[in-house]
């Protein structure tokens, strides 16, 4: 079968451009090598930002997911019990708001639905083989299927092996932290506040979630420290919680289960090679602090589909050198950049040394007082870059 694009891997970010190229009149093969349509049974939430949010209207998505999202107007950073803290108002660039808070299976219901039987999806398959030839890609299944196509996208997250296949230099540590994820109940509405409080073993952020009583947790904590508070029954577990929540939301309680999931950096010294482009987690998985993981996979999307669409339409070749040049200039800056703050913002507020926290202290009261500064970083984090 001859496609335009093949696209390896079926989380969000290789489904939704999938979909927006699938929109544009790009033909795309999607390969899964798990069953589809993917069964979502945990209970985690995304901070989708206003940029992403944009992005997602254009490809008819948001329209779906709307009446279950919950806006952010407000976001407060602290740096443990000190009292120098940052608030972020979003009314300081506009009225919208600065993202939005939405469960992530109240996505994958969405494009289950409504979008997956119009894409041509191999699943559950694998390639046993990739060949790149001068004019095109040839991909064979396990299935011993062949397909060819112009361009592979690979999509395929932070353990892709196809970087190591095709000797794309990658940059790659473990953070030595899980972060566990859960959702709370609590006395108080939250405002749509969302608060990331900093501790020596890691962030704690609280995302303000639909109904205005439920707020989902990313507890960030080191490995030996996280294993055993998962080990803990749950009333002894809220017990520890509390004394990093505080009690500005008055009595809280869990809801549903904890999960959680090892931390580790990966970052694609070169986003393309041959006719092979890197996007979203494959190229760049970075620390959740801040919370712009899929934020900065979704600017990739945005920036692969406006490029690939308006190429297919001059009559250029969609695998072109030309054109994964121009895509991987259009966004390594932007990955480079979030990469190295999300790192570095984690680096320096996650120890206990007396240098660092009287930096850190000096950095919030500066930033708090500086309406430009605090402008820059809001209209950062709401995707306009």
């Amino acid at each position: 079968m001859n496609y335009d694009v093949i696209i390896s891997g079926s989380g969000l970010i290789g489904l939704i451009t999938a979909i927006g190229l699938s929109n544009d009149s790009v033909s795309v093969a999607v390969i899964e090598k798990n069953s589809l349509p993917r069964a979502v049974d945990d209970n985690r939430a995304f901070a989708i930002s206003q940029g992403s949010k944009k992005i997602l209207e254009k490809l008819g998505i948001w329209r779906l997911l709307e009446g279950e999202t919950e806006p952010i107007l407000d976001i407060c950073i602290l740096d443990g019990d000190s009292p120098f803290t940052v608030h972020y108002d979003h009314k300081m660039v506009g009225e919208e708001p600065m993202g939005y808070v939405i469960k992530s299976a109240i996505i994958w219901n969405a494009i289950n639905k409504n979008f997956l039987h119009k894409l041509n999806i191999y699943s559950p398959r694998s390639y046993k083989t990739i060949s790149c030839d001068e004019g095109y890609m040839e991909v064979t299944l396990d299935n011993d299927q062949k397909l060819i196509s112009s361009l592979f996208i690979c999509a395929e997250g932070k353990n892709s092996r196809l970087p190591e296949l095709f000797s794309i230099p990658m940059i790659k540590f473990d953070y030595k932290q899980n972060s566990m994820v859960f959702n709370v109940k609590h006395e108080l509405h939250h405002q749509n506040l969302a608060v990331e409080r900093f501790f020596p073993g890691g962030p704690f952020a609280i995302l303000p979630m639909k109904g205005g009583y439920t707020s989902s947790i990313v507890w960030t904590e080191k490995c030996e420290i996280s294993k055993m508070l998962m080990s803990l029954s749950e009333e002894e577990f809220v017990i520890e919680l509390k004394k990093r929540f505080g009690s500005y939301l008055g009595e809280i309680e869990l809801e549903g289960e904890r999960r959680f999931y090892p931390l580790s950096f990966s970052f694609a010294r070169k986003l393309h090679k041959s006719r092979i482009l890197l996007i979203g987690d494959a190229a760049h998985s970075i620390h959740p602090v801040a919370g712009q993981g899929l934020n900065l996979g979704m600017r990739d999307v945005e920036s692969v589909i406006r490029q690939i669409t308006a190429a297919k339409s001059s009559g250029i070749d969609v695998g072109s050198n030309y054109l994964l040049k121009k895509i991987s200039y259009e966004r390594y800056f932007d990955n480079f950049t979030m990469a190295l703050a999300t790192d570095g913002l984690n680096r320096i507020f996650s120890n206990r040394i007396l240098c660092a926290q009287v930096l850190r202290n000096l950095g919030l009261m500066v930033v708090e007082n500086s309406d430009f500064l605090k402008k820059s970083f809001v209209r950062h984090a709401m995707g306009f870059i």
